[in-house]
């Protein structure tokens, strides 16, 4: 099973999002911003990254763009509502431009999620 990095700024979702991974046998360890999930990595392995795209302080793109310039390959899921004056469309173009592997649109189903952890886990 995984070790994966939750970035998720909302407490609900991020307890949400744990209970899904820990009932398919991953860990998880959280940070609440970008900022604090570049110290996470500094300090710890992880083999997925999965990440809100909507954040204060440093986005989900700003935290891509720091991982990618950083030449790490880490795999990244990014879970998204979209944002205010920004429709769902634009988010994974956007995402994706700046290395995230898969986009998971909220609200999410369980199999969703675990479908593409399973995917980029496995690629």
């Amino acid at each position: 099973m995984a070790h994966i990095l939750l970035v998720e700024d909302s407490p609900e979702v991020s307890l949400s999002v744990r209970e899904i991974l820990a009932s398919a046998g991953h860990t998880t360890e959280e940070a609440a911003s970008g900022k604090e999930a570049l110290k996470a990595l500094k300090g710890s392995k992880f083999d997925a990254i999965v990440s809100d795209i909507w954040m204060p302080e440093m986005d989900g793109i700003a935290l891509l763009k720091e991982i990618r310039g950083a030449g790490n390959d880490i795999p990244v899921v990014v879970i998204s509502g979209g944002a205010p004056n920004a429709p769902l469309t634009y988010t994974a173009p956007l995402a994706a431009t700046f290395g995230a592997n898969l986009v998971v649109y909220k609200p999410f189903e369980k199999a969703e999620l675990l479908k593409a952890i399973e995917t980029v886990l496995a690629d």
